[in-house]
């Protein structure tokens, strides 16, 4: 047996693709707008802080005075770092006052007066004030301001971090949710994106068991599943036209060959029935004439699937059929072949104190076929030295009649079993035959309203001819 080809992990199926994809396109929109939305609040909380960081410096800024010392408000609030510089051109800058945690040298960083703030160490953000003012000194107030007096003012980051933080859980949180979302609403958008394909491969399955071959139905969806459904409906099309070309061959030739066959039999009966003829060759015409009711056997059997296969129902002819009756013509009939093939025909009818009737309403003619193909089934393919049963079972709640056939399998069929009933197939391509015996057992007990049942159980085939009750 043949190793099946290994899968590797990430080649998925059309469904796992639809899934990934819908929750990556999902994941990543809501990440992207998660991340804009994030950027867009630190932007706006980040503006907000500086915004009262700056009015804050303003106030103290105001309250500054350099006449005719430099007096100044010190920081009363948690955390909060100052430095006061004044500066004027042709002088270096002179510093006013520095906080104890403020940098101890000026750094490129600092933000300039009227522009964003900055970060001030790890653990402050600062922004910049200035204003017009004379060198500190008596009169400085009032004096001619000549320069300009700049306060940098800081505070801890740890609240603004703390609301980006909050920020960050809810944007994290939203991607979580979503996800979880798209992994509940992808399989429901994979199966309504796959409905149109699951639709035409279950109207395939029925196709296979039907008798006719009837288009899938092509949905109006203008992409490639409907391009699909009109490509098969092209391909199963041409199979119904070569189908049905086959039939007719099939009819043709059965029927022209029927003629000649009864010709050659008539004369080989007439000619068999010659007083002088020897022995020998009277044995050699009579072996001769078997295999010509053989031929013609097959020859009404191509001739019955041409009629089925070109869709053309077999007339009935329904009248009382005494099934015990049947039964035991069908043993009598098939005897000498079971014995020729060294196998053991039984028969077991139902007791008749407990069945009221054994009588069905059915046509003969296609019932002995049935029974036969199935009898010659069970005489080919059972195993060697196995009886086989022919049952006439008594009726029972909610079923009619039936009548069973059981033999030994020699290998099990397993999987297999369900073909059996298919046209030209064949379990045993060594065993003699054209597979078509079950086959058209299976139409004429559809055409007669029967259910023909094949079960194997403990490697033995039961075919169950069921009645309605």
């Amino acid at each position: 047996m043949a190793a099946a080809p290994h899968r590797h992990w990430w080649r998925l199926g059309l469904r796992g693709q639809l899934l990934l994809v819908f929750g990556l396109v999902l994941g990543l929109a809501t990440l992207a707008a998660g991340g804009y939305q994030y950027r867009s609040l630190r932007r706006q909380l980040t503006h907000a802080d500086d915004a009262l960081l700056r009015a804050r410096a303003q106030e103290l800024l105001a309250r500054v005075s350099l006449d005719p010392l430099p007096t100044l408000p010190l920081p009363d609030q948690k955390g909060e770092v100052m430095r006061v510089v004044f500066a004027e051109d042709g002088q270096p800058p002179r510093e006013v006052f520095r906080s104890a945690q403020f940098p101890a040298a000026p750094a490129p960083a600092l933000p300039s007066p009227g522009g964003p703030g900055a970060a001030l160490g790890p653990l402050h953000r600062a922004v910049a004030v200035s204003r017009a003012a004379a060198p500190p000194g008596p009169g400085a107030d009032n004096a001619l301001a000549t320069g300009q007096l700049t306060l940098w003012l800081g505070h801890p980051t740890a609240p603004l971090e703390q609301a980006l933080a909050r920020v960050r859980r809810t944007v994290l949180l939203g991607l979580a949710g979503s996800l979880a979302l798209a992994a509940l609403l992808a399989p429901l958008v994979a199966a309504a994106v796959l409905r149109p394909l699951r639709r035409m491969a279950g109207q395939a399955r029925r196709i296979q068991q039907a008798q006719d071959i009837a288009p899938l139905a092509v949905p109006a969806t203008g992409d490639e599943i409907q391009e699909l459904a009109e490509t098969l409906n092209q391909l199963l099309a041409r199979l119904a036209e070569q189908a049905t070309a086959q039939a007719n061959f099939l009819a043709a030739a059965a029927h022209e060959l029927r003629t000649p066959l009864a010709t050659l039999q008539a004369g080989l009966d007439v000619n068999g029935r010659d007083p002088a003829l020897p022995a020998a060759t009277r044995a050699a015409l009579a072996g001769h004439d078997a295999e010509l009711a053989r031929l013609g056997r097959l020859v009404d059997d191509f001739l019955l699937v041409g009629r089925l296969g070109a869709g053309v129902a077999s007339a009935t002819h329904r009248q009382p059929v005494a099934l015990d009756e049947l039964v035991l013509a069908l043993a009598d009939r098939e005897l000498p072949r079971f014995r020729a093939a060294g196998r053991t025909l039984t028969i077991e009818l139902p007791d008749e104190a407990a069945t009221a009737s054994l009588s069905v309403s059915t046509d003969a003619d296609q019932l002995t076929t049935i029974l036969l193909n199935l009898l010659d089934n069970a005489r080919k393919h059972g195993a060697l030295g196995t009886p086989v049963a022919l049952r006439l079972l008594a009726p029972t709640p909610g079923h009619g009649l039936a009548v069973a056939i059981e033999n030994a399998l020699a290998t099990p069929l397993g999987p297999h079993l369900a073909q059996l009933t298919a046209a030209w197939y064949q379990a045993d391509p060594l065993v003699p035959g054209t597979g078509l015996g079950l086959w058209l057992a299976g139409r004429l007990a559809q055409g007669l309203g029967l259910t023909l049942q094949l079960t194997e159980a403990e490697g033995t085939l039961v075919a169950r001819v069921q009645f309605a009750g």
